[in-house]
């Protein structure tokens, strides 16, 4: 006989092989959550830093040992991992097959929310307005 477990005052049957309730909270209950970003650690912020400079003074981006030099990482992979880090989140995009191919993505600007119209008539000068009767 499978275990009872107890979930927000309601029964629901838990245990191996059971199924699993639908709660409409999601498959991971509840932690599809959408979260803000993470901040970048200070690695990659090393990184992005090596990355702008070297392009901005050479106009192709550094290989991956380069990288590891500037930022103090001796392992090749370590630098990969932290580049492909970069790429997933969208800060960086390779033209090629190499990360010396990579060049920085231009951060969208800031959105700031819109204003919205009221329809005609609701502006501040009156503009629209149906005359009075």
């Amino acid at each position: 006989m499978a275990p009872l477990v107890v979930d927000l005052g309601r029964v629901v049957s838990g245990g191996a092989g059971g199924a699993a309730s639908d709660d409409g909270r999601g498959p991971a209950g509840g932690r599809g959550v959408r979260r803000e970003p993470r901040p970048l650690t200070a690695r990659q912020e090393a990184v992005l830093a090596v990355i702008r400079v070297w392009l901005a003074e050479r106009g192709h981006g550094p290989t991956v040992r380069e990288i590891g030099a500037r930022v103090g990482l001796s392992s090749t992979s370590s630098v990969a991992h932290q580049l492909g880090r970069l790429e997933a989140r969208g800060l960086i995009v390779r033209t090629g097959r190499d990360w010396s191919t990579c060049v920085l993505v231009e951060e969208p600007p800031a959105r700031r929310p819109a204003l919205r119209s009221r329809g005609p008539g609701s502006g501040a000068d009156g503009y629209g307005q149906r005359p009075a009767p």
